[in-house]
C-alpha cells in the first residue's frame, strides 16, 4: 500500500462515518433515512440555536465548494482555495488546492463552543508533534435545504498561519463561504446495523499484519525510516536506518459513508504519512475498490464484524505477485 508523505503539516487525523448513539430515533424522523442505522445526512437549521446533539447531526457530511457559488470558487489558479470538508460526529476533514494546485489535507477533531446550552462555534482542534493545538475557529452555521439541494454556509477563522506548516498559502481564507453537500455513497439509506456497508464505515487500527515475503506489522512500521540501495558486485539489496528517524507507532484506516478512504502511519497521534482516496463496495466483500491520486486497487473483506475486519491487498503492479494481510480493529 503506497504511502504519501503529508506535506509537513502532521495534524491528528481520527475521521470516520458518522454514527450517533440515538441516530435511529433522529431517522425515524426522517423518513427518507428509511431503515439506514447511518447519521440523518438531511438534518439542516441555524447551528446557533440548535444544541451540541443537534449540531452534530446539522454539520455532518461532505460539503463541496466546487459545486457552490462560494467564494472559494472565484479563486485563480495562484491562489490557494477550500475544496471541500468533511464533518463527522467527532471528526473533520479539510481539503484545500494551495498556491500550486496541489491538494493538502488538513485533519482533527472538532469540540463545540456552548453559551445557554446552545453552540456558539465549532472549534477545529489537531496534533502536531504530539500535543493538541486549534486550527481554526467556525461560526454563523447554517444549513438548508431547497428543492433537494441542501447548503450550508458559514464563517471561516484560520487560528495557525498555514505558512509555518509548510503549506504554500497566502491568501487570507479566513472569511465567509457557502458549499453544497455531496451524495453520500450508495447503500447509505439501506444501511441497517446489519448491513456490511454499517460495519464497513468507521475509524480501524491494525493489530497484525502478514505480508507474502515474511513482512509482520513491526517491519511495516519501521519501514518509513528504512532507506534501501543495491550492490551489484554482490547483488544483494542493502537496508540502512535513517538517522533521527522515528518510526510511526500505529496504522490507522477510516473508510467514510461519503466514500472518504484514508490510510494513515501515526507517531503519537501526529500522522507521518498518509493516502487519501475513495472506497467503493462492490457486488459483495470480495470485491471492494481503492482508488486514490496514485493508485488503484482491489481488496478482499472477510471476517467483517462490528468490532473488526481482515482486509487482504493483492499487488502485481511491477510483475510479481505480493499479498498483504491486515487485521484491522474498529475503534
Amino acid at each position: 500500500m503506497k504511502k504519501q508523505l503529508i506535506l509537513l503539516l502532521l495534524l491528528s487525523l481520527t475521521i470516520s462515518c458518522s454514527k450517533d448513539d440515538d441516530s435511529s430515533s433522529t431517522n425515524a424522523e426522517e423518513p427518507r433515512m428509511g431503515s439506514s442505522a447511518i447519521t440523518n445526512i438531511y438534518a439542516t437549521g441555524t447551528v446557533a440555536e440548535q444544541t451540541v446533539e443537534e449540531a452534530k447531526k446539522t454539520i455532518f457530511g461532505k460539503w463541496d465548494f466546487g459545486s457552490s457559488s462560494s467564494s472559494a470558487r472565484s479563486a485563480s489558479k495562484n491562489e490557494c482555495s477550500f475544496q471541500s470538508l468533511e464533518f463527522t460526529d467527532d471528526s473533520y476533514l479539510i481539503g484545500l488546492s494551495d498556491t500550486y494546485g496541489e491538494n493538502v489535507d488538513i485533519y482533527g477533531t472538532y469540540d463545540f463552543k456552548e453559551e445557554n446550552d446552545k453552540v456558539v462555534s465549532v472549534q477545529l482542534n489537531a496534533f502536531y508533534e504530539g500535543e493538541s493545538l486549534m486550527v481554526a475557529e467556525i461560526t454563523d452555521i447554517v444549513v438548508e435545504e431547497t428543492n433537494g439541494i441542501i447548503d450550508i454556509a458559514f464563517t471561516f477563522d484560520f487560528k495557525i498561519d498555514l505558512s509555518d506548516f509548510g503549506i504554500a498559502c497566502t491568501e487570507d481564507l479566513s472569511k465567509s463561504y457557502a458549499a453544497e453537500k455531496d451524495e453520500p455513497m450508495e447503500g447509505t439509506l439501506t444501511a441497517d446495523e446489519n448491513s456490511d456497508h454499517y460495519k464497513l464505515v468507521g475509524k480501524y487500527i491494525a493489530t497484525s499484519f502478514s505480508g507474502s515475503d515474511g513482512g509482520s506489522l513491526s517491519d511495516l512500521l519501521v519501514e518509513s525510516c528504512i532507506e534501501y540501495d543495491y550492490n551489484f558486485e554482490t547483488q544483494e539489496e542493502i537496508k540502512t536506518l535513517y538517522e533521527d528517524c522515528t518510526p510511526p507507532d500505529t496504522i490507522q484506516l477510516e473508510l467514510s459513508t461519503y466514500g472518504t478512504y484514508l490510510y494513515m502511519e501515526l507517531v503519537e497521534k501526529t500522522p507521518l504519512y498518509i493516502e487519501r482516496g475513495k472506497w467503493v463496495l462492490g457486488e459483495d466483500l470480495s470485491n471492494v475498490l481503492i482508488v486514490s491520486d496514485y493508485d488503484e486497487f482491489p481488496v478482499s473483506i472477510s471476517n467483517l464484524t462490528n468490532n473488526g475486519m481482515t482486509m487482504t491487498i493483492v499487488d502485481d503492479d511491477d510483475g510479481s505477485v505480493y499479498t498483504g494481510i491486515y487485521t484491522w480493529e474498529k475503534r
